[in-house]
């Protein structure tokens, strides 16, 4: 069979194996996947990467991603690159490789793909306050929404607002937070209310340059916080998440949110209750990009616990009146002998009225606070249940509340895949 002829049959089977996948079919959607990979089809390894990934329609397999997410790649394609690099930025079953995935990530911002953009401009954000920096940030928030990325055009939207690494720019901030809401962002409406509220513009800064290019960067490690509180088992952390962070937490788990469930303590499967009364989503493998890597791991510094240890990154909603009533966080797994041994939440906005958490055993109530984490160990040192860990979400009374929530096991989470 020549190589034209085997390129087609190749496509041809892509093409069929996506309408499989649209369908929901995911097993027959792999088998294609898989045979058409084999004809070096860079588009099929690279959604068969995604699938392996997840585990969908084939068995968890993060080597087997990272594989195929590295010979499509290797054939310049640029959604590859950027899975590739997310893969390897948080080393979600596979070994953590910082360098390799910056090139990765480089190179699909060079090559115009909008969430490597996006990311890389999260990226520079944290890479420190001086202006290159900053300027490079705004700069790709800049292309990726020109280029119609819904997220960059609020990031871009905010960073007129509040100057940061280019000129304030009132107008030009709600032309961008109107786009972005008209791409129904979640939190751009209620930026665009606070911005027609504001009496004038932040301060102006330095403005970005025209000429830069895309530098390599080294995020700073960022230091074991010190609680601003800490009573028994429970500590408080304040400014634990930079503001954008939350943000994009926030509008990248909007479109997931589903009634909230509670986890079955004999089965570990999710059940509905009324003790529980949000909505909430966990992130699948593939979400975990860079920045919501960076934000894992802060977390889990914050947990003193390895990335690796974590349950999948949730994130939860409260409106008026909801709440999650009194109730722990522990969970043994007894099939597999583990157990889940640290909670550690954070505020991602600012509550109006009510939301805060009380832990009636230790007498105390927590105060929501945008960026703040709270941990609690769910064991005593001997490895037992705490029932003093006991713990409710306090109903909202104005405005919302969200939560990112990590839950962290005794051992690597992908183990129970």
């Amino acid at each position: 069979m020549t190589g034209d002829k085997t390129d087609g049959v190749s496509r041809k089977l892509f093409e069929q194996a996506v309408e499989h996948f649209t369908r929901g079919r995911h097993v027959e959607a792999a088998n294609m996947l898989a045979r058409a990979a084999e004809g070096d089809d860079a588009e099929a390894q690279n959604l068969l990467g995604v699938m392996s990934l997840n585990g969908l329609g084939v068995a968890q397999e993060p080597r087997r991603a990272a594989a195929l997410f590295s010979a499509a790649a290797g054939h310049g394609l640029k959604e590859a690159r950027y899975n590739l690099c997310n893969l390897l930025y948080n080393g979600l079953g596979i070994a953590r490789d910082e360098t390799r995935a910056q090139e990765q990530l480089l190179a699909a911002a060079r090559a115009g793909h909008r969430p490597a953009l996006r990311a890389l401009g999260f990226l520079y954000h944290l890479a420190g306050d001086e202006a290159r920096w900053q300027q490079l940030a705004t700069r790709c928030f800049r292309l990726a929404a020109e280029a119609g990325d819904a997220q960059a055009k609020y990031a871009l939207g905010m960073r007129l607002v509040q100057g940061h690494g280019v000129a304030a720019d009132a107008a030009a901030a709600k032309h961008w937070l109107t786009a972005a809401a008209q791409d129904r962002v979640y939190l751009a409406q209620a930026r665009l209310a606070e911005l027609r509220s504001m009496a004038k513009a932040t301060p102006e800064t330095r403005s970005e340059g025209s000429d830069m290019t895309f530098d390599h960067f080294t995020l700073p490690e960022t230091p074991v916080p010190q609680p601003t509180r800490s009573v028994a088992f429970m500590s408080e952390y304040a400014n634990a998440l930079d503001p954008y962070l939350c943000d994009y937490l926030i509008n990248t788990a909007t479109p997931q949110l589903a009634p909230s469930g509670v986890v079955d303590p004999h089965t570990g499967s999710a059940l509905r209750s009324e003790l529980r009364t949000s909505y909430s989503m966990h992130f699948q493998p593939n979400m975990y990009d860079a920045p919501v890597s960076v934000a894992l791991r802060q977390i889990a510094r914050i947990a003193g616990e390895p990335s690796e240890h974590a349950e999948p990154l949730g994130v939860l909603r409260y409106g008026p009146g909801q709440e999650y009533r009194p109730h722990y966080d522990y969970y043994n797994d007894d099939q597999h002998e583990a157990q889940r041994t640290t909670t550690v939440f954070v505020y991602l906005n600012q509550v109006s009225e009510g939301g805060g958490t009380e832990f009636p055993r230790l007498g105390v109530v927590v105060e929501p606070e945008r960026g703040k984490a709270v941990k609690f160990l769910n064991c005593d040192a001997s490895g037992k249940p705490n029932p003093e860990t006991l713990h409710a979400g306090l109903p909202v009374i104005r405005g919302e509340k969200w939560l990112a929530t990590l839950w962290f096991w005794d051992r690597p989470f992908l183990w129970f895949a």
